[in-house]
C-alpha cells in the first residue's frame, strides 16, 4: 500500500484533522465517504505499518450485545512528517 494513494490519504487526512481526538471506524466512515470495506481495509493497513495507532476500548459494559469501541489515532511519531508531505497530483 501507497501511503499517499487517494483512499488511504482521505483516512489519514481525517485523522491528522483532530490530532487530540480518538477516532472510531463509524467516524471515519462519516468522514471520508468511502465504503465501509474500503476503510476498514486502509485503517487495517495502516496500523499494521505502525501509522495510525488502533485501541480498543477496555470499559466492560453491562450489555452482552454491545461490542467495545475500536478508537484509530495517528502515530504522534509521525504526525508532522504527514503534515509536511506534499499532495502529489
Amino acid at each position: 500500500m501507497f501511503i499517499w494513494d487517494k483512499t488511504p490519504r482521505a483516512v489519514l487526512d481525517l485523522l491528522l484533522s483532530s490530532t487530540a481526538h480518538k477516532f472510531c471506524f463509524s467516524e471515519v466512515l462519516n468522514g471520508t465517504g468511502l465504503s465501509r470495506a474500503t476503510v476498514s481495509s486502509n485503517l487495517q493497513r495502516l496500523s499494521q505499518a505502525k501509522v495510525v495507532f488502533r485501541e480498543e476500548e477496555r470499559f466492560k459494559y453491562d450489555s452482552p450485545f454491545r461490542a467495545p469501541h475500536v478508537y484509530y489515532t495517528v502515530n504522534p511519531l509521525l504526525i508532522d512528517y504527514l503534515r509536511l508531505q506534499a499532495r502529489s497530483t
